[in-house]
């Protein structure tokens, strides 16, 4: 018997295979093509999203505070999961702090942690929060709020704030500890002046 297969059974042992196995290819195919399409629509679309959003967050700025609320809703509603949201809220949380709301101001901020995509924008509103707490005389909401704060970044920061939360609870000693952690965390070229004056003025603390 010949090693080889004649015409009629090559293409006999093709149908066959093609019978099996061809929906699987065409399938495979086509998934693979609409993968790929899938993929470039929603980048484009992620694109053109990101770029209407920092639109509105730039409308938002120049509108006049009765225009603004259209312009939020607008932004929550096509781009709720992007920065320029957060950005927003966070907006609206310094100006109901400015105005000394300090409750709305703290709502505000809670609603950007819930909704932060990142991890620099969710410390960021939690060491604002800390502050707002820290005002309305709920220190140890403060204290528990800074210690969920992960960004290197913002250690001189929160160990400052510390310091100033524990100085005002008459916790003095704490405060030393907290104002040398802040200063030892410093980079150069950031000015010290004041931070110095809180870790000297605390240098001789005895709480005990």
């Amino acid at each position: 018997m010949s090693d080889y297969l004649t015409d009629e059974e090559q293409i006999a042992r093709l149908k066959t295979w093609w019978d099996e196995n061809g929906l699987i290819l065409v399938t495979a195919i086509v998934l693979s093509i609409g993968g790929f399409v899938g993929w470039r629509w929603y980048d484009d679309y992620r694109t053109e999203t990101i770029a209407r959003a920092s639109d509105l967050y730039e409308d938002f700025l120049a509108a006049e505070p009765a225009a603004r609320a259209t312009i939020v809703a607008t932004i929550g509603q096509e781009s709720s999961q992007s920065s320029y949201h957060t950005l927003v809220i966070l907006r609206q949380a310094g100006e109901s702090i400015d105005a000394e709301n300090y409750e709305e101001g703290a709502e505000y901020l809670r609603r950007v942690i819930e909704l932060a995509p990142d991890r620099i924008l969710l410390d960021l509103a939690r060491l604002r929060l800390a502050r707002v707490l820290q005002q309305l005389d709920r220190s140890e909401d403060a204290l528990s709020t800074l210690a969920a704060v992960r960004s290197e970044g913002y250690r001189t920061q929160v160990a400052e704030l510390k310091g100033d939360i524990h100085l005002a609870r008459g916790e003095r000693a704490l405060a030393h500890e907290a104002y040398s952690s802040a200063l030892a965390e410093v980079n150069n070229g950031v000015q010290t002046a004041l931070l110095e004056i809180k870790v000297a003025d605390t240098a001789d603390a005895d709480d005990s």
